[in-house]
Order: C-alpha cells, then structure tokens, then sequence
C-alpha cells in the first residue's frame, strides 16, 4: 500500500535522525536511572539529564534550574495552570475559548471549584485581541492562560504584550507554546510569561517528553507525589533518551528558522492555486506560514475525507480527531457545526517538497472542490 503524503506536522512530526543517534546509547549502553546516585551508571545517566536541561535553558537564556521536565505539553499545561493555583482562594482567571483542550479542561474543572474563569472570544481574523484580554483584567485576577501559536489555525497571539500587561499587574501568565518552538523567535527572550509549556514531537523529537519553563520567581506546587525528582515538582524516574532527544532538537532550530521563507512560499501556493470556495482561518497577516486551516462550505465532512485518501491532512487538533463534534476552535471563530467540521488543516515542514505542494493543490481540487 503507497502510504498518502504527509500534510499533518502540527499533529507529530518524525524523529530527526540526529535526534534518534543521540538517544540510542541511552536505551542500552547507558541504561541507568540518573536517580542511582551510587554508582557510575547513575551518574552518566544524571549528567546526560543535566547536560540537556542546560542546553535547553542556555536557549531561553535561564537557568539550568528553570526547566522541568515532564511527559508533554498537556502535563505541562496542568502543573503550570494547577500548581501554582494550588494554594490560593478562588479568584478570577482569563484564558480563550481557543485554547488546546489540555488548558481548557482545567479551567472547567476550577470553575467547578468556585473559580471564575473568562474565556475570550477571537476577533474577526481569529486572533486574541490584546485591548480585549486587558479589559478582562479585574483586581482579583491571579493567573493568565493563552497560547502562542494557534494549533488548529496556525495564528499568533502577541505574548509579548500580554506578558508586560501581566508584569505590569503582577499577574502570573502561561502559555501553551508546543507550536512555537522552531517558528517563532525565541532564542533568549526577554518577554516570556512566567510559565511556559511544550512538547518534543512537535519539534523532530520524541513523544512522550516535554518541559515546563518557570521563567520568573513564582511559586509552583506540586500536582503529584512520589520520588521527589525535578525539584519534587513532577516525580517519577526521568526517561533519559527522551530528555537526550528533546535537547537536541533545540540543535535543529536554526535550520528549522531558515526552511520558513520557503514554507511561506509554499503557503501562498496554495492558497494562490486553489480553485473553489473556502474560508480561510489562518490570519493574513499574523499566522505562521506552517499551517493553513480552510474550511469548505456546502460540503459534508465525510464525503470530503472519504475523497482525501491520498494527502494526510486532518480538520482541526490530532486530540480531536476521534471525536465527530465539530473543533471549538472553529466554533469560536462563528463557524456553523457544519462548516467547522468541512476544514482541511494543512501543516508544512522543512521536509516537505515542491511536489508534494503540487500534489495537494490537484488533490483539492479534484477531489474536495468537485463535491
């Protein structure tokens, strides 16, 4: 069977073969638990943990210290947001109605437990309006989630500016950025919220590893007991190769910066070649260019993905994809049920082609803007 060429890189993305030598020693020459701190395989194994962190932090321009490691973004997402609310009365929390559902779902379950949450609404091209996030501040407001990079839509919210309102009010923020690594620049920045979260995967990397950045001098609480491993902040025995494989891929990031322009172009092509009707989610003039989400009217989302078997594209997040509900990310942007779910997101990477570009702009227009 001819496997369908590969549209889907904001799901998963392989392991980079620089990634993958550097991971193999550590799952069986250097096999040992770095907590073994009586013996050599303990600590190749902690220095190999401890190298990674620091080559990781150095990139933020943290400390080594700063970086917890954890099994991926959603773990990430809910220590950040549950422990540093953990030892605080119920107040007022902002976060978006555009959220990856690892931050929404937490936000649910603490306003089950008397917190009040405002979620905000997009603006008319999908991005989080920083006049409307400051208007939603009020004097009781502790903590602050929104993400960088749109995961479904490929739009960017200005962190920035959040981030020196939130300074400014001494309000904690967080921000999911498992689709910022390698497309935004953040080598050394100044404007990070005080937490930040992402994944491996989404960056050549393994699954199953991913940090949490405390950028400033916050309290975190932990959300789970054993070891006392990453401060006793998130314990359980550290998966060394994962950790190996995660601080590589920081190695990849200016290769990943320099394939943007060329991503880019391949955008445009796209939307430039495209011969029906569609909306288009990805903002104009703030999105990344590694991810196009178009929605196709008057067509049924199963006749469309019944015709879609030779491109791996998906509607909207991996971690929805089982469901048939339409994407809450759409229905934010004022999508019908209907319309949300007839969306094709594209996502790009350095290694896709010029062919495969060609190759899915024919594919569209035979397949979906036929129906």
């Amino acid at each position: 069977m001819k496997k369908p060429i590969y549209f889907d890189y904001a799901a998963t993305t392989p392991v980079h073969p620089d990634v993958l030598q550097a991971m193999l020693p550590y799952f069986s020459e250097e096999f040992g638990n770095p907590g073994s701190s009586q013996h050599y395989y303990g600590w190749v194994a902690e220095e190999a943990v401890e190298s990674s962190r620091t080559k990781i932090s150095s990139y933020f321009g943290l400390k080594p210290y700063q970086v917890l490691f954890t099994s991926g973004a959603t773990e990430s997402n809910n220590l950040a947001i549950l422990g540093y609310l953990k030892d605080k009365q119920p107040g007022h929390l902002i976060t978006s109605l555009i959220e990856h559902k690892a931050v929404l779902q937490v936000f649910q379950a603490l306003e089950l437990k008397g917190w009040s949450v405002t979620y905000l609404k997009p603006n008319e091209i999908g991005i989080i309006d920083v006049e409307a996030f400051a208007r939603a501040i009020r004097v009781d407001t502790l903590l602050v989630s929104l993400m960088m990079i749109n995961n479904e839509t490929g739009n960017v919210t200005d962190f920035k500016s959040i981030a020196h309102i939130c300074k400014q009010k001494g309000i904690c923020f967080h921000s999911d950025a498992t689709q910022a690594i390698g497309k935004l620049d953040l080598y050394r920045c100044v404007d990070l919220p005080d937490l930040v979260s992402f994944s491996g995967h989404k960056i050549y990397g393994p699954k199953g590893i991913g940090v949490l950045l405390v950028t400033s001098s916050i309290n975190l609480h932990a959300i789970s007991l054993g070891g006392g491993q990453e401060r006793g902040l998130r314990p359980g025995t550290l998966p060394v190769q994962q950790i190996v494989g995660l601080a590589a891929c920081f190695d990849l990031i200016p290769s990943l910066r320099m394939a943007e322009q060329q991503i880019k172009m391949y955008k445009e092509k796209i939307l430039q070649e495209l011969l029906g009707d569609y909306v288009l989610n990805s903002a104009e003039n703030q999105s990344v260019p590694h991810i196009v989400s178009i929605s196709v009217p008057h067509v049924y989302w199963e006749d469309l993905y019944r015709k879609l078997t030779t491109i791996a594209v998906s509607n909207g997040s991996a971690c929805n994809a089982k469901s048939q509900l339409p994407s809450h990310v759409l229905l934010a942007h004022g999508h019908s049920s209907d319309l949300a779910l007839s969306t094709v997101r594209i996502s790009l990477s350095y290694l896709t082609k010029e062919t495969d570009i060609d190759f899915l702009i024919t594919t569209l227009n035979q397949q979906v803007f036929n129906l």
